[in-house]
């Protein structure tokens, strides 16, 4: 019994960690991003809605980049801490 309430706290956890996901900066400029240029595409300002996708998704994919960066640099101090401590 006890492992079914393990599992089940994972399920909980992984589905925190997906919503505080889309939480983060990131997750509200992708729904932005998509949020204007469908609007944009019913109004039917193709252009508009053209410009407005190819913004997004260069401050998306810089987002991204950033954040993986900061995941990676954040290793490698927990890394270093784990060393000095031993």
């Amino acid at each position: 019994m006890s492992s079914n309430i393990k599992k089940s706290d994972l399920s909980i956890d992984s589905m925190k960690d997906k919503i505080l996901q889309l939480c983060t900066c990131t997750g509200i400029e992708v729904l932005t991003a998509v949020g204007v240029t469908l609007y944009l595409l019913y109004l039917g300002k193709l252009t508009l809605a053209l410009i407005s996708s190819v913004v997004f998704a260069k401050l998306i994919v810089f987002h991204f980049i950033m954040d993986y960066y900061d995941k990676k640099n954040s290793q490698k101090i927990s890394q270093n801490l784990s060393f000095k401590n031993t």
